[in-house]
């Protein structure tokens, strides 16, 4: 009975400490989509801005799917997984709908052709995002 109750112990002890273990995370999740977005709407308005993770990640896990997506009137931001992940999401997504894609780190940006940007806006957001990228 003793070996037991010692042995629920410990087991319980080291469930604790990993319990603090995962609870001492930064507060801070880096850099997101979300964050991004915000960080854009600094240079210029970026109405309309909702969370459209839903239609790039179906929730199991494929090392591709997207972490985070943010959709504004003038552009999409997709946070991927890995600077990979997103190389080869922008190769697919850039023509599509006349729409063009531009890789910034380990995020993608896709500027829709439907809602007109004057070009040097696009141009210095899109150095932005990959300046951003780059400092994190």
């Amino acid at each position: 009975m003793r070996t037991r109750t010692t042995a629920a112990a410990i087991t319980g002890a080291a469930l604790l400490l990993a319990l603090a273990a995962c609870s001492s995370e930064p507060d801070d999740p880096g850099l997101t989509a979300e964050t991004m977005v915000d960080q854009l709407s600094d240079l210029y308005p970026l109405p309309n801005a909702r969370d459209n993770t839903s239609s790039c990640n179906d929730g199991k896990g494929h090392k591709d799917s997207c972490k985070q997506l943010i959709t504004t009137d003038p552009v999409s931001v997709y946070e991927l997984s890995s600077e990979a992940s997103a190389k080869k999401w922008t190769k697919q997504m850039d023509g599509v709908n006349k729409n063009a894609a531009v890789q910034a780190g380990r995020f993608m940006l896709v500027w829709k052709a439907e809602y007109p940007s004057d070009q040097d806006a696009v141009d210095e957001m899109t150095a932005k995002a990959q300046k951003i990228a780059a400092e994190k």
